[in-house]
């Protein structure tokens, strides 16, 4: 295990400092690892691919090294993990996924991305997220944890985030915009979700849920698309929401996906 990334069986980290601290969610490289290598995979192609091979051509030896263990803080980085494992098959089943489902994924395992869903979420359709705003933002989040340069780094590389995942525009100016779902990164959040514990309705008004959609109706629409495709099984009546995911998971997986993470 990469030093200081603490994860569980599932793919969750625990660690107190995430992956952006030092990047974004470096969609750019996963969409190139995506396009370039195919479905079965294991850690150690990973490995090869990105150090050994420069699959993300990368300038120097130590570059090579530096995006690989980031990409390991972000996503695990990790076939035998679940949370990793049903992003690679989704993304590779739907690319245009992608930016929402490694959003979805990162979330899960970086402590500051979600405390900053929290300002962003709160804005209004067309609102303006400065850096500062966010910097103050982490900063009532973790008192004292991060110098002023770190705290500067990390609002940007959050904000990027978001921008890559489809709730904020532009470029040096930061507005608010609302995601899309599509039917793979619906049934990805409302998976991620179902790991915590999440059941139901719950899933439906959780934060995963608003990690890709911006209205109940419209998530509901991408999730009947993705029960059709079997990606999951979707039972609706009387009131009642029940997710299964049994097609995703090992039997020792779902025995692991009653407990909190």
């Amino acid at each position: 295990m990469t030093p200081g990334i603490v994860a569980n069986p599932l793919g969750f980290s625990i660690a107190r400092v995430g992956g952006h601290s030092a990047r974004s969610m470096m969609f750019l490289e996963m969409r190139a690892l995506v396009r370039a290598m195919p479905l079965d995979v294991s850690k150690a192609d990973f490995t090869r691919a990105i150090v050994e091979e420069n699959a993300l051509h990368k300038p120097t030896q130590s570059s090579r090294k530096k995006s690989h263990r980031h990409l390991v803080e972000l996503y695990g980085m990790d076939p035998s993990q679940v949370l990793f494992r049903v992003l690679w098959e989704f993304g590779h089943a739907d690319l245009d996924s992608l930016p929402q489902l490694c959003l979805v994924c990162a979330y899960s395992r970086d402590l500051q991305l979600r405390h900053s869903f929290e300002l962003v979420r709160r804005l209004c359709l067309g609102e303006v997220l400065s850096r500062l705003a966010m910097e103050q933002h982490l900063e009532a989040g973790f008192p004292g944890r991060f110098s002023p340069a770190m705290k500067k780094s990390m609002a940007q590389n959050v904000n990027t985030t978001w921008t890559f995942g489809g709730h904020l525009v532009g470029r040096a100016k930061k507005t608010r915009c609302l995601p899309a779902p599509r039917p793979f990164s619906a049934a990805y959040a409302m998976f991620a979700g179902y790991l915590t514990g999440l059941r139901g309705e719950r899933l439906l008004d959780s934060p995963y849920a608003a990690l890709v959609g911006s209205s109940r109706p419209q998530l509901q629409a991408a999730l009947s698309l993705a029960a059709a495709r079997g990606l999951l099984t979707l039972k609706q009546a009387a009131g009642v929401v029940e997710f299964d995911f049994s097609r995703l998971l090992t039997p020792a997986e779902q025995a692991l996906s009653h407990e909190p993470h």
